[in-house]
């Protein structure tokens, strides 16, 4: 398997354009993940940058809020442990070979594993912090 990342995805490179680089998932939240036969599934995470920059309670300024979506088509295999209904990611990694994408994530709370399917599309949509925390 070639590690790649989510910017070799169909859909990928817009993403990393307008975040101003590879967003590493780091502590985006899971908002969504749906795995169906036959049909595509989808996997929706709430993530944004973290600058150096902190403000005046010392938390570090988070930018570039954005909901990404990753649709899956043909699923290959799933392995996931301690399914919830959301979780907190602690980073996103893309392999790809002859048959196929593995998306492997860890949590730092809830669902974490991997997924291998065919073909996975990239979309997004720029969002405020206020939208992860209304999914709760």
């Amino acid at each position: 398997m070639a590690k790649a990342t989510i910017g070799d995805l169909d859909g990928g490179a817009a993403l990393c354009t307008w975040f101003g680089g590879t967003p590493s998932f780091h502590d985006a939240k899971l908002l969504k993940l749906e795995l169906r036969q036959g049909a595509p599934g989808r996997l929706v995470a709430h993530t944004f940058r973290m600058e150096s920059e902190v403000d005046a309670q010392g938390y570090f300024l988070l930018t570039k809020h954005v909901d990404v979506t990753l649709t899956i088509f043909d699923l290959i295999q799933v392995e996931l442990f301690e399914f919830m209904e959301a979780g907190i990611m602690f980073g996103l990694d893309v392999e790809i070979d002859n048959d196929g994408i593995t998306l492997s994530f860890d949590s730092s709370y809830g669902v974490h594993g991997r997924i291998k399917a065919r073909r996975i599309v990239v979309s997004f949509e720029p969002t405020t912090p206020e939208r992860a925390l209304a999914s709760d």
